[in-house]
C-alpha cells in the first residue's frame, strides 16, 4: 500500500529535481522511494552479512535486495534492459585473448 509523505525542500532544489526526473523519465516520488530503497538495502547488508555467516545461505535480506533492484530500475534503463535481452554465455579463450579483453575491461571501466 502506498501512502503519501510531504517533504520541505529548498525550491532550487525541487526543480532541480523535477528536472532531472523529467529526464529520466520517472517521478520524483519514485526518485524518493528508490533512493529509501537504496539507504535501507545499504543497513540490512550490514547485518545480512552476520546472518549469512552464520547459517551459510542467502538472508531474506539478500532476496528482498535483489527484488528491490528489478522494481527500482527506471523506466528508461529497464527499456534498455529488455533491448539487451539475455548476458552472452561463457566463452573459451586462449590465454592471450583473455589478458586482452580483461585489459579492455579494465581500461574503459
Amino acid at each position: 500500500m502506498k501512502s503519501k509523505l510531504t517533504l520541505r525542500l529548498d525550491e532550487d532544489l525541487k526543480e532541480r529535481t523535477k528536472r532531472l526526473a523529467d529526464r529520466r523519465g520517472t517521478s520524483v516520488s519514485k526518485i524518493v522511494e528508490h533512493y529509501f530503497k537504496l539507504l535501507l538495502r545499504e543497513d540490512t547488508s550490514d547485518t545480512s552479512g552476520e546472518d549469512a555467516s552464520s547459517n551459510g545461505g542467502p538472508t531474506n535480506g539478500d532476496q528482498l535486495g535483489a527484488a528491490a533492484e528489478e522494481t527500482t530500475l527506471s523506466p528508461r534503463i529497464q527499456k534498455l534492459k529488455e533491448k539487451l535481452g539475455k548476458p552472452a554465455p561463457e566463452i573459451d579463450m586462449d590465454g592471450d585473448t583473455r589478458r586482452w579483453v580483461e585489459a579492455a575491461a579494465e581500461k574503459h571501466a
